[in-house]
């Protein structure tokens, strides 16, 4: 078909009904980045706990939930013994006591905002007995090493 009609097989595309088209043209819209991101890295005695955080988030921080991760202890134990540092689990820490661990990011555009609103949700989440430790990122450097 290219030899004939100068027309690529990669730029055909199968519609309704078996007709063939042609992308001609193609608009992208990017969003910008948001101007405000927030980070906590949280320590949870159960997992039916995380679940239950993970619903809290979901109900509290809304729209500007970005990410829920969810690791347990061998994990988070092994990722600070490669980058040699201590974020959550200490020498005398047993798995046992508070085996699973969740990162939430927010990203928003008020910081103001958006900072009230994680703080709300820990609040929530520490008082409930969800969560049992954790730490709020308090700015870009701190986001990066969790």
């Amino acid at each position: 078909l290219h030899m004939f009609t100068k027309i690529s097989l990669s730029h055909l595309h199968i519609l309704n009904k078996g007709t063939l088209g042609i992308i001609t043209k193609i608009a992208l819209s990017c969003p910008k980045l948001p101007t405000s991101r927030q980070a906590a890295l949280l320590q949870c005695p159960t997992f039916n706990d995380v679940r239950t955080t993970l619903s809290t988030a979901k109900e509290k921080l809304g729209e500007i939930l970005s990410a829920f991760e969810f690791m347990d202890y061998e994990v988070v134990s092994l990722v600070q013994q490669q980058q040699q540092q201590t974020v959550l689990i200490e020498e005398e820490d047993d798995e046992s006591d508070n085996p699973f661990f969740l990162l939430v990011e927010t990203q928003g555009s008020n910081s103001e905002h958006d900072r009230e609103k994680m703080e709300q949700f820990l609040e929530c989440c520490m008082e409930d007995g969800f969560v049992v430790n954790g730490i709020l990122a308090q700015d870009g450097k701190q986001m990066e090493e969790m």
